[in-house]
């Protein structure tokens, strides 16, 4: 098997299979009809990576926002008068009178995780409130206040730069929240997918292996980096990390870069099996022999 072969190979096991797209395309459509016959909740839309098509398999939590208002409020409160967490307990019993004992429910801080029964992936419930002029008001609990947010933005900022890239950029940020996963998992996935977008936006992608190699060498600057929500900056897509997590996160990624780079280097003198070593090693599981 060539380097070519493997990262194909790769790719197509990262996506979601036929039969998990069906269950979690009914899934969601379930949860959001059942939520609207216990929350005023007008409209609803998917959002997060699995709305975006840079979610990785297995699934893990598909996230759904609740628009909870038909007229666009222009300060940052949801307009109805009630706090972020109030607006986080609504969602959160709404859950369990739509699922009564089959949904496991925990209130976070801008969202409500459900696990229902029979599913081995979750959802998490945001609600928001039209903004104006665009984009939602969603609760914050740490801050105790609303911020706001454009997933409709967010997922043409990703379309646009991924078309730019030959398509080759969304199947890349798969490849890198796969290594996430496998090596620490500090980094929340539209962080990966920002970054990712800010590496290639200066970086030629010519192929898979060249492409994952660059966000390896390239990312150790953007670890304990905040980057800000491109969309308002008004809050950070970046999870905050402790001095031991950082330094442990950049030693990872500042070896794994080095590793990747002698892959490239062993592709192109022809030892592809050694280079499937190397990236092998680097994923952990998952990449094929």
């Amino acid at each position: 098997m060539t380097v070519t072969e493997a990262f194909d190979t790769f790719k197509s096991e990262l996506e979601l299979p036929d039969s998990k797209q069906v269950q979690a395309s009914n899934a969601q459509k379930d949860i959001r009809a059942r939520l609207a016959n216990h929350l005023y909740a007008p409209d609803s839309l998917l959002t997060g990576s699995y709305a975006r098509h840079t979610k990785i398999y297995p699934l893990d939590d598909i996230d759904i926002l609740l628009i909870r208002n038909t007229q666009k409020v222009a300060v940052s409160t949801d307009g109805s008068g009630i706090s972020p967490n109030q607006a986080l307990d609504e969602v959160a019993e709404a859950i369990r009178k739509a699922y009564l004992q089959t949904a496991t429910v925990k209130k976070q801080s801008r969202s409500v995780n459900a696990q229902i029964k029979g599913l081995d992936f979750g959802f998490d419930i945001i609600p928001a409130w039209l903004r104006n002029p665009d984009g939602y008001w969603i609760p914050d609990t740490d801050s105790n206040s609303w911020l706001p947010t454009n997933p409709e933005w967010h997922a043409e900022l990703m379309t646009t730069a991924n078309a730019n890239l030959q398509q080759r950029l969304k199947p890349v940020i798969k490849m890198v929240k796969h290594w996430n996963r496998n090596n620490l998992e500090l980094l929340r996935s539209f962080h990966i997918e920002l970054i990712c977008k800010d590496i290639f936006a200066t970086w030629q992608l010519p192929n898979y292996p060249v492409g994952v190699a660059a966000v390896l060498a390239k990312m150790g600057p953007y670890i304990g980096q905040q980057m800000m929500d491109p969309a308002y900056g008004s809050c950070r897509v970046d999870k905050p990390l402790s001095t031991e997590d950082r330094d442990k996160l950049i030693q990872r990624v500042n070896g794994d870069g080095g590793r990747a780079i002698e892959a490239l280097q062993l592709e192109i003198a022809g030892s592809h099996a050694a280079a499937i070593e190397k990236w092998k090693y680097i994923f952990i599981s998952g990449f094929p022999k």
